[in-house]
């Protein structure tokens, strides 16, 4: 490959010189962000969080202001810069500076430091005052007023790596971490929690108290909405089911075997091992038993019962229930919680990164996770607003890749700053439409 310090040569191309130059000007290849920032002025995301956060600056020395920054740091995540870090490259970026509300000329974007000082400046109460917006931030993009929602609850490993507050080992995790707990709405699968919380604590841990913030502003903007709640066997606990009855949420929650539940199934589960044993098909089949632990239940239960059977043997699985239904519909509605908040937290750490906790203060990665799944609502009801059928179950890399991550050149003339997008670009029929979807009204 001939080279020079302006242009790069490449032989391979035989029927005219092939050359790359350093010379088109301000290139960005995120053009899509605008449509974001837009929709985000629409839903006031960024303004509500700006203004839950003290800001103890001087302003005769501030540079940057703090609804900039939490402008600045969401965008980047969205476009898949999740590491701070990444600001060093993107400050320079003349979209990054329209997007935040900065001219080409003006002073360039926050910095890594920048940043660094923003996520330590959070306290704990801060962190309770962000999670709270993200149900008031459900709350108020809702079309229509809800009469009925289900809260899947489940916790996630978050890794850490360095000296972290409060990241211990965890012996079921093999791994030094955080043990984030999440609740997301099972229908739209809108994160209403991100919790962060130490290493080494029970998975059910701090679930009243989390799960009581959430339905007390629930109920404070839709009265008489119905409350269900699904969670694993991990949040079988008595503290948790008493609280749920007392509040008057639904609930069907995963249960452990014992020895006292198998007595109680067994003949049930003989009678489908006998129907196995004589169509020698697989069967599978669901009943209910009352059940009351010796202790710790003040009264029995409705506890159902799934039975397995095939040629490798017999599965039987139980779930506490006190929402009414046929035995075979409850389970089932169980077991979708695997399909919404399972694929919630995936997509939150892998399409945003979500646990990269790598700050030193514990309320510091708690913010930056907060941020995080910011970012996921954002997206999630972006992609509501435009309602494009090609996008309706898109993960964020899809969105990325058609929405967002389009090549343009920036230019400023004295009226105008002018994006110039690809011409060739393969999605520009979704952008248009999404254009129209997020601005009704045609825009000067």
């Amino acid at each position: 490959m001939g080279q020079s310090t302006t242009q790069l040569t490449f032989p391979f191309f035989s029927h005219a010189k092939l050359t790359a130059a350093f010379d088109g000007g301000a290139i960005t290849s995120d053009g899509g962000l605008p449509l974001v920032r837009e929709f985000d002025d629409r839903i006031g995301l960024s303004e509500r969080l700006s203004e839950l956060i003290y800001d103890p600056r001087d302003v005769r020395f501030v540079r940057h202001d703090q609804l900039l920054l939490i402008r600045q740091r969401l965008y980047q995540i969205i476009a898949g810069y999740e590491d701070a870090n990444d600001a060093a490259r993107l400050r320079h970026d003349l979209v990054f500076k329209a997007i935040v509300g900065r001219n080409p000329e003006d002073n360039d974007l926050g910095s890594q430091p920048t940043f660094s000082r923003l996520e330590n400046r959070v306290d704990r109460s801060t962190v309770e005052a962000l999670n709270d917006e993200l149900v008031d931030t459900f709350i108020r993009t809702r079309a229509e007023p809800l009469s009925e929602i289900t809260l899947d609850i489940d916790p996630s490993e978050a890794r850490t790596y360095g000296q972290q507050e409060l990241a211990f080992f965890n012996g079921h995790y093999d791994s030094y971490m955080y043990f984030p707990q999440f609740v997301c709405d099972a229908k739209s699968r809108f994160l209403l929690a991100a919790v962060l919380r130490p290493g080494k604590v029970p998975a059910h841990a701090g679930a009243v108290h989390l799960l009581l913030r959430i339905v007390q502003r629930l109920r404070a903007a839709w009265p008489s909405i119905r409350i269900y709640v699904r969670a694993d066997a991990n949040f079988a606990e008595p503290h948790l089911l008493n609280w749920l009855e007392e509040e008057g949420v639904g609930y069907t929650i995963g249960m452990g075997g014992n020895k006292a539940l198998e007595s109680l199934a067994a003949p049930f589960v003989q009678e489908v091992e006998a129907r196995f044993a004589a169509a020698g098909e697989p069967q599978r089949s669901f009943s209910s038993i009352r059940y009351q632990t010796q202790k710790t239940w003040p009264r029995p239960r409705r506890v159902i019962v799934k039975v397995e059977v095939t040629k490798l043997g017999t599965n039987v699985r139980f779930v506490i229930a006190s929402r009414a239904g046929s035995n075979r519909a409850l389970y089932e509605w169980y077991t979708e919680r695997g399909g919404t908040i399972e694929d919630a937290i995936e997509q939150l750490k892998n399409g945003y990164e979500g646990d990269r906790m790598s700050c030193h203060r514990f309320e510091a990665n708690a913010f930056r996770l907060l941020l995080h799944t910011a970012a996921y609502n954002l997206m999630l009801l972006f992609r509501e607003r435009i309602a494009i059928p090609e996008l309706a179950n898109a993960d964020i890399q899809t969105i990325r890749i058609k929405l967002i991550k389009v090549g343009a050149r920036v230019e400023r003339t004295l009226r105008r700053i002018w994006i110039h997008l690809s011409s060739s670009w393969p999605f520009a029929s979704l952008i248009r439409r999404a254009f129209e979807r997020v601005l009704p009204q045609p825009s000067d």
